[in-house]
């Protein structure tokens, strides 16, 4: 990988590694279904103005019960279930926990010869995952809280692998922006009433509605758009290994801004995660 697609991969995991620390501000102050809703609304709108201006939206046809799954599975289950998770865990781990997705595509994908790769990629992913497995072990909070938020998480991570696929599989040759213009439309749609009825005695203050602001336009809708646009040019199994690089800002920021520590199991998680991601895309 390199050149354009090597800018634009690290584009994104940039953009991913930095929705926690917002997110735990957020959640602060907004309710996780409130947060996901009003997140994909704004994402949503971001990307509106592109999908009109491009035409996107014809691309639609005939692909409605996919924009919906997008929409469901990929965003409002996921996007719900994080920021629920995070309630109970520190932005960081929640960011490092989401390099169990390529894992997962592994799995998913272990019978589809188009993406199948080298032994070396698997190795990669399963030496990543290690790393996930060192920060359960280590840097989970203790109790039952901490077990819960973690289960979350990792749910959310099936969500975006079985989203990463149906935008290969299901959405080739379409236009990335009307795709999840689209998609971000449905999960606000679908979480618009209990979002509205978890906000009845919300008092955000203005960091938190900043947060969610950012939130929306940066990880959401620029990210999801320009994922789209890596998955189409390289596959879901590799751009999905864009989960391993994302934890790296993702520890970053939480240790500058939300002053999150990090221990030497944090260390040690990092260092095979980016090991299996060096591994995991190679050609």
């Amino acid at each position: 990988m390199g050149g354009q697609r090597l800018w634009l991969f690290c584009a994104v995991a940039l953009l991913w590694g930095a929705p926690y620390a917002l997110i735990k501000v957020a959640v602060r102050d907004i309710d996780p279904v409130t947060l996901a809703a009003v997140r994909l609304v704004i994402g949503s709108l971001t990307l509106l103005p592109l999908a009109l201006r491009s035409g996107a939206f014809a691309d639609l046809r005939g692909r409605l019960r996919w924009v919906v799954f997008l929409g469901v599975v990929e965003l409002a289950l996921p996007f719900t279930l994080i920021s629920a998770g995070e309630v109970h865990l520190p932005s960081a781990l929640t960011g490092l926990l989401v390099a169990a997705v390529p894992l997962v595509l592994v799995v998913l994908t272990v019978h589809l010869p188009a993406e199948r790769g080298a032994p070396s990629r698997t190795l990669g992913v399963l030496i990543g995952f290690a790393g996930v497995g060192v920060l359960l072990g280590f840097e989970l909070p203790h109790g039952r809280e901490g077990v819960i938020g973690a289960a979350m998480v990792l749910l959310a991570c099936l969500g975006y692998a079985l989203g990463g696929l149906t935008l290969r599989y299901r959405f080739a040759g379409t236009r990335p922006e009307g795709v999840m213009a689209a998609a971000m439309a449905v999960g606000a749609a679908v979480l618009a009433v209990p979002g509205a009825v978890r906000a009845a005695d919300a008092t955000p203050d203005a960091g938190s509605v900043l947060a969610t602001v950012v939130l929306g336009i940066g990880p959401t809708g620029l990210a999801f758009y320009l994922f789209a646009v890596l998955n189409a040019q390289i596959g879901p199994a590799r751009a999905s290994v864009v989960a391993y690089i994302a934890p790296v800002f993702a520890v970053a920021i939480g240790a500058l801004f939300l002053d999150e520590a990090v221990g030497g199991a944090t260390v040690a998680g990092l260092v095979l995660i980016l090991a299996g991601a060096r591994l995991a895309t190679r050609r």
